[in-house]
């Protein structure tokens, strides 16, 4: 099962593969920033500090939010829609 780290705190869970990124923090006990749970706000960005290749591809609709957030989607993902594929990740909350 994939394992995600979650930076400052290095909590750790091990998920599922399909699992959302933002359920993977709170199953690893993070309270994490969320706002419309539909890939709207922004306000749940993260960087992506290892394990890009193993989250799935961004949608139109993510790729639009983090313009707007000036986020580069290459080191920047919204945790409310993107789903983990594979392997581990790592991700550092900003709030």
């Amino acid at each position: 099962m994939p394992k995600v780290t979650i930076l400052p705190g290095g909590n750790t869970a091990e998920v599922p593969a399909g699992e959302l990124l933002l359920e993977a923090g709170e199953i690893a006990g993070v309270e994490m920033e969320a706002g419309c749970f539909n890939c709207s706000c922004g306000t749940c960005v993260v960087e992506v500090m290892q394990g890009m290749e193993n989250l799935e591809t961004p949608s139109p609709e993510e790729l639009d939010v983090l313009d707007q957030w000036n986020k580069d989607p290459e080191r920047f993902r919204l945790t409310c829609c993107v789903h983990i594929k594979q392997g581990d990740v790592v991700i550092r909350q900003n709030h």
